[in-house]
C-alpha cells in the first residue's frame, strides 16, 4: 500500500500519540508478561483510491512488544469513519485475536486444519462443518469433566475412541444423545 496515496503520516510522526482522536489511538498493556504498546493512525479513502472493493478507511498498526521487533500492519475497513474511530479498531483488532485463538487454535491443532489437503469445494465445506460440529460437541463435553479448564480436544477424541468407540456410537446413535458419562 502506497503512504503518499493514503496521505498518512510516517510511523514516527504518530506514534505515539499523547490523546486519542478519532484518527489516532494508543493502547499500552502486559500481555503474556511482556510489554506491549498497539498505535494506530487511520484515513478516509475510496475504494477506487486504494484498488480495494468498499472500501471506506485505512490504518497502519504499529505493535511494540518487548523482546520481539516492532510489526507494522496495513488494514482496510468498509466501515466509515463516523462509525468506527481509532480507538474501537483498536479493540476491535484485539477482540479478533480471541476468535483466533479459540476456535481456530483447536482447528489448527487438534484437527491438523492448517495441514488439512482437501481441495474439493464440497469436500471443504463438508469438512470445515463436521471440524466445527466436533469443536461444538468438546466445549459440551468439557463442562461435565472434573477439570473443564485443564482438558483439550485430544482428550475429547481419546473419550470417544474408548472402549472400541463406545462413546462415539452412543452419542451419534442414540435416541435422546448427551455427552455426560453414564452410570
Amino acid at each position: 500500500m502506497n503512504r503518499s496515496k493514503l496521505s498518512l503520516p510516517l510511523p514516527g510522526a504518530i506514534f505515539p500519540p499523547h490523546e486519542p482522536t478519532p484518527t489516532k489511538a494508543r493502547v499500552q498493556q502486559i500481555n503474556k508478561s511482556r510489554k506491549e504498546s498497539r498505535s494506530i493512525v487511520t484515513a478516509p479513502v475510496s475504494a477506487e483510491q486504494i484498488c480495494f472493493p468498499l472500501a471506506e478507511q485505512a490504518a497502519l498498526l504499529l505493535r511494540q512488544t518487548e523482546g520481539r521487533k516492532d510489526e507494522l500492519v496495513a488494514l482496510i475497513t468498509s466501515i466509515e469513519p463516523s462509525r468506527l474511530d481509532a480507538t474501537n479498531w483498536l479493540r476491535l483488532n484485539r477482540d479478533y485475536w480471541g476468535v483466533e485463538n479459540g476456535l481456530h487454535q483447536r482447528l489448527d491443532i487438534s484437527h491438523n486444519d492448517d495441514r488439512c489437503r482437501v481441495r474439493n469445494d464440497n469436500a471443504m465445506l463438508v469438512l470445515g462443518m463436521m471440524l466445527r460440529l466436533s469443536n461444538s460437541l468438546f466445549m459440551q463435553w468439557s463442562r461435565y469433566q472434573r477439570r473443564p479448564d485443564h482438558v483439550t480436544t485430544t482428550d475429547f477424541q481419546a473419550a470417544l475412541s474408548e472402549d472400541h468407540h463406545r462413546p462415539g456410537l452412543r452419542l451419534a446413535l442414540s435416541k435422546y444423545p448427551n455427552l455426560k458419562r453414564p452410570s
